[in-house]
């Protein structure tokens, strides 16, 4: 098929197969080229969502040390400690 767009070529390694047939389990009846691309799309799927909730799990945990720890550096305690530092 005709397309102004990149494409990219697989060789069917021991590892694609393995994937392809898992593919097929659940979207059977399709060809490789159409299992590839939707092992494609779930894989970005799940990365985005991995990400996604790895940085809400990341906020989470700054929010308790702050709510936890922060208080207990008041203001100009750096300038305090930096007092006793020779430059």
């Amino acid at each position: 098929m005709p397309t102004s767009r990149p494409r990219t070529q697989v060789t069917h390694t021991d590892t694609v197969q393995h994937a392809l047939e898992v593919a097929a389990q659940r979207w059977p009846g399709q060809k490789p080229s159409v299992l590839l691309t939707h092992l494609i799309e779930e894989g970005a799927r799940v990365i985005e969502s991995e990400e996604n909730e790895g940085a809400a799990e990341r906020r989470s945990k700054v929010e308790a040390l702050i709510r936890n720890h922060g208080v207990q550096y008041g203001p100009g305690y750096l300038d305090d400690v930096r007092d006793g530092w020779d430059e």
